[in-house]
Order: structure tokens, then C-alpha cells, then sequence
């Protein structure tokens, strides 16, 4: 892991602890540039939405299933924090344009699950053109145990996320 931009190293090779900003000032840094990012991730996830031609509520569902795998509508309907019958609506929606499909669930016959079909990321078309190369281009300057370090920073920020959402009742 590289020093804080101001810390110095002594004579022996210890960083200098001195020179670096305190810890509540990098907690109140991160509170604020994570703010920001969601705000981003937010705008970039209605661009793409636009750029495929669904409304964002049918993209935010279709990333959803990309991400999670088969779901439930009443799964999809609490991690979208929709009713099920706009679940409803917007798999009838996705699945008339040919993205998802209905299927028996497979541990409990009372149930439907909904999952993406074979080729759907094709049918949609780019949806974040450059994006790739983009975050290649981001995470190039960084040591292959700093990128460690992002990695565990953003599984446990996920972890910490999930742990905060309550389900709905």
C-alpha cells in the first residue's frame, strides 16, 4: 500500500505519520465523494436506460437480473423497492420486447421466477459505449496490491450496503 501523499519517510524508511490528514477528515472525504458517486451512478444508469430505449425503472430491472441471476418478482420488487404489481408491469413490459422470460420456480411450484433470456444483452444493444476501456484505463496506474485493496474495499462496502437494507415487510 503507497503513503498518503503527505507523509514522508524517515531516515529508517518508517512513514511519517505527521504529514498525513487525520482520520475524520478522510471520513468526512469519503462520505462526500460516496455521495457523489452514487449521484453519478444514478445519472449514468438513467443515460444508459435512455440509450437502449427503456424507461429506467425496466433497465434498473434488467441490470438487477444481470447482476443477481433468476429472481422472483417478489424478490425484484423488494431490491427495486416497487409493489409487485409494477414488478408485474414491468416484467410483461421486458418480456414483450423479448428480455426475459417466465419460468416455473424451481424449488416452489407456487412461484414464478423471471430471469434474462439467452441473448438479451444483444437485443438491447450498447448501453455504455467506451465503459470497458473507460475503468481498464482508471485501475491501470495502480499496483496489482493496491487493486487488491479496492477489491476488498468494495466487497466489504457491499457487504456494509446490504446489511443496511431492511426488507420490506
Amino acid at each position: 500500500m503507497t503513503s498518503a501523499p503527505n507523509a514522508g519517510t524517515t531516515e529508517s524508511g518508517v512513514v511519517d505519520e505527521v504529514d498525513r490528514r487525520p482520520r475524520e477528515e478522510l471520513y468526512m472525504a469519503l462520505q462526500q465523494d460516496g455521495q457523489q458517486l452514487a449521484v453519478r451512478l444514478v445519472r449514468l444508469l438513467h443515460r444508459m436506460a435512455d440509450r437502449t430505449g427503456m424507461n429506467p425503472t425496466d433497465f434498473q430491472c434488467y441490470m438487477l437480473l444481470r447482476a443477481s441471476g433468476t429472481m422472483t418478482p417478489g424478490e425484484i420488487a423488494d431490491s427495486l423497492c416497487l409493489s409487485t404489481g409494477s414488478v408485474t408491469g414491468v416484467v410483461d413490459r421486458m418480456e414483450a420486447h423479448g428480455l426475459v422470460e417466465r419460468t416455473p420456480h424451481p424449488l416452489d411450484r407456487r412461484k414464478v421466477a423471471v430471469r434474462l433470456v439467452e441473448g438479451a444483452e444483444g437485443r438491447i444493444g450498447p448501453t455504455a459505449p467506451g465503459m470497458r476501456q473507460a475503468m481498464i484505463d482508471l485501475h491501470s496506474g495502480y499496483t496489482l496490491e493496491e487493486l487488491e485493496i479496492i477489491v476488498d474495499w468494495l466487497d466489504r462496502a457491499g457487504t456494509t450496503l446490504d446489511s443496511l437494507i431492511e426488507p420490506r415487510t
